[in-house]
């Protein structure tokens, strides 16, 4: 009996020897041409699974066996259920592709669509009803039933609108710096809302690859027209973080009065300082022509109390503004000089100012009077340096001293006398050394640079740390920054100091 025993364990080794990943077999058919398809993988046979089970994929199967040809394909379990294991045989990923082939094709069309500009025709695309139907993104392309349509375009959206249909047939589609404008433009006239919202969520990650400041104020003009306020959000908190590059950028000139307006209110305006911003002001309007209403309007936005008294006086000097508009700036430096030299309990007695108002609260002064940077890298972590107490001249002959430090573990927290939670680095950490005034209070600001090229984030100190954000949301532990750094990493942080007067303090309003 040991030798026949000893062949059919031979006989039944054999059987599995050379069968590799991949092979198929029948199994399970009272002939050899027929059964369930089952597929040797990681050591065992299993059943392609016959869920979309169709002749084109018996076909597949037949010629991979040898047979010519498939002429049935059978599903529910025809031969029988499978006990072992299941693999789905699943072709689906070259379904985009062979969609998008039909569209280039441009052959056996039952839908016309003509592309329109205001002046003329400018394309005619022909496609296909039944594919287009089983998109609901292109259900609002044709609203009643019809052989033609016609798509009206902006001039310089035609170049994409072939890009947009075929995205309608395959559901994928490549969006750039230069084409995200005018697809979501497209996906919003269509009804297209999937592409509408992938296009909207792109604006901010696109918005900083443009240094020339073009594209930024491009939207936010599409922004207005199209009433989208999360837009022009977007935007002008983009240009509001960026300011001083956009004042040296050629696009300078071009900013609109409203977004102008919109930027001079806002107290996250990042600056070299007061001054820089009178200046960018005084070149902007000498390549505009606005009424001089609108130009006294913007003016009046400048914080003259944040202007130190000596440059105050060099403006009637190398300023073109102050001539033309000589009494208002004789009221705003009188303001600011007053600020500069009466102690703030006068100038709430006696001129009844209000001296929370912002005018007198300092924007993000990125200049080294108010400001100091450090890498993320271990070249240069920790920064010493000094500010004044406060803006006004009273204090001037006052430093304070600080300390910013980067800390990228809680160890480096250990090592510079930091206590830190698991959950706080990455962080900023800042800290005063000097005599604190109980009349002044401090609102430091954290900006998180990418690339030195723009500011990413701005995000708060509170008390002396400051969390730095995930430069490209990719830490779900940890909030995104609003404008994703393509390094993945944030090349430097900058603290601007921003101190303010504590009202109460005195029992002040």
């Amino acid at each position: 009996m040991a030798p026949l025993r000893l062949l059919w364990l031979w006989l039944l080794v054999a059987s599995t020897q050379g069968v590799k990943d991949g092979d198929m077999r029948l199994a399970d058919g009272d002939t050899a041409n027929e059964g369930r398809v089952e597929i040797y993988y990681s050591g065992q046979w299993g059943t392609v699974c016959d869920n979309l089970w169709d002749l084109t994929d018996a076909s597949v199967v037949c010629r991979a066996l040898g047979f010519k040809n498939a002429t049935e394909a059978l599903g529910r379990a025809t031969f029988g259920p499978e006990t072992r294991g299941i693999h789905t045989f699943d072709l689906s990923s070259e379904l985009p592709a062979a969609l998008e082939q039909i569209f280039e094709s441009q052959k056996g069309c039952d839908l016309f669509i003509k592309v329109k500009t205001k002046d003329e025709d400018e394309l005619g695309i022909c496609a296909h009803k039944l594919i287009l139907s089983t998109n609901p993104e292109a259900h609002g392309l044709w609203k009643e039933p019809s052989s033609r349509v016609t798509m009206e375009v902006d001039t310089e959206c035609v170049p994409v609108v072939r890009d947009f249909i075929k995205y309608l047939y395959s559901r994928r589609i490549d969006v750039s710096l230069s084409s995200v404008k005018c697809l979501h433009k497209l996906a919003s006239a269509s009804g297209a809302k999937r592409l509408q919202s992938y296009c909207g969520h792109l604006f901010a990650i696109l918005l900083p690859q443009d240094p020339s400041f073009r594209t930024p104020l491009d939207l936010y003009a599409y922004a207005l027209a199209t009433r989208d306020p999360v837009l022009e959000e977007i935007c002008v908190q983009f240009l509001a973080w960026n300011f001083g590059a956009l004042t040296q950028a050629e696009a300078w000139p071009s900013v609109p009065t409203a977004l102008l307006r919109d930027l001079l209110s806002r107290s996250e305006l990042v600056t070299p300082s007061e001054l820089a911003v009178l200046l960018a002001l005084d070149e902007w309007s000498q390549e505009r022509r606005i009424s001089h209403g609108e130009v006294e309007g913007l003016v009046e936005r400048v914080r003259f109390p944040m202007i130190p008294p000596r440059d105050l006086f060099t403006l009637q000097f190398n300023l073109s503004l102050y001539w033309s508009h000589e009494a208002l700036f004789q009221k705003k430096m009188l303001q600011a000089l007053e600020f500069h030299t009466v102690p703030f309990e006068l100038l709430a007695q006696y001129r009844g100012l209000n001296l929370t108002e912002d005018t007198y609260q300092p924007r993000l002064y990125t200049s080294p009077t108010w400001s100091a940077s450090v890498t993320g890298s271990g070249y240069n972590p920790y920064r010493s340096f000094q500010t004044p107490q406060h803006p006004s001249f009273l204090f001037q002959a006052s430093s304070v001293s600080w300390t910013l430090v980067y800390l990228p573990t809680v160890q480096s927290c250990w090592n510079y006398g930091f206590s830190c939670s698991s959950d706080d680095p990455p962080l900023l950490a800042l800290s005063k050394s000097s005599y604190s005034n109980p009349t002044i209070g401090y609102e430091n600001k954290a900006l998180m640079l990418c690339g030195g090229n723009f500011v990413a984030d701005v995000t708060n100190f509170e008390g002396w740390k400051a969390l730095i954000p995930s430069a490209l949301g990719t830490n779900s532990s940890r909030s995104a920054s609003f404008f994703p750094c393509p390094a993945g990493s944030f090349s430097s942080f900058q603290v601007a100091i921003r101190p303010f007067y504590l009202t109460n303090s005195t029992g002040v309003d």
